[in-house]
């Protein structure tokens, strides 16, 4: 013979400690500490402020040796035409005088240098995106005025694919303009190294806007 009056049994009890439990999610990410994001946030800091000052000082190396190129280019020019004035004269094919020799090695120099300039702001755009990858919220904090690293990456990036396209063109005429056999292609030259196409007032101004924004550090 059953029982009939069974105690009942409270059912709900275990789902209840069950919802009462802490769950620990492992794949949940872990929150970084106060101190380690403003440790990281310090380290992004200086690295950008760091790569700031070298944007800026090659900036300055490109207009001096942009300068510096123009003056050899016009001597160069000067020196050439004379040559070649002076076999027309004598019914001659035109050659390649010993005074040019300095003068065109000097303008191999600066254009190596612009080469230099730009491989090197490929490594500072390489380290501009690593800053990016580094934990903490560094990618989305403005340090200067309005800017976030992303706007910083964008201009390093547009700026290097500038130098490299203007790099080539003077390393071009470095190495034909002494070479010309006409007139005009002197003139030609000399006008391609006077007046960039890639590194030109779009730049410039690029550059005035990244003054005016590290201009006043927070």
């Amino acid at each position: 013979m059953t029982k009939a009056n069974k105690t009942p049994q409270k059912a709900s009890e275990p789902n209840i400690n069950a919802f009462l439990t802490p769950v620990r999610y492992l794949d949940s990410p872990r929150l970084q500490s106060p101190t380690s994001h403003d440790s990281n946030l310090a380290t992004c800091k200086t690295r950008l402020e760091t790569i700031v000052k070298q944007l800026q000082d090659n900036y300055a190396k490109w207009q001096l040796a942009q300068q510096r190129g123009t003056a050899i280019c016009y001597a160069i020019e000067a020196k050439k035409t004379k040559c070649l004035e002076k076999s027309q004269d004598d019914g001659v094919t035109s050659s390649y005088p010993d005074d040019l020799l300095l003068p065109c090695n000097k303008l191999a120099i600066i254009a190596s240098i612009f080469g230099d300039i730009a491989n090197n702001t490929k490594e500072i755009l390489r380290q501009l995106r690593a800053i990016c990858k580094l934990p903490g919220a560094a990618a989305g904090t403005i340090f200067y005025r309005s800017w976030k690293l992303p706007q910083f990456v964008a201009f390093t990036k547009e700026l290097a694919e500038r130098y490299e396209q203007e790099a080539l063109v003077k390393k071009e005429v470095a190495e034909n303009i002494a070479h010309s056999t006409e007139r005009s292609q002197l003139i030609a030259f000399t006008t391609l190294w006077e007046f960039p196409e890639h590194v030109d007032s779009y730049v410039q101004l690029g550059f005035l806007l990244l003054a005016e924004e590290v201009s006043l550090r927070q």
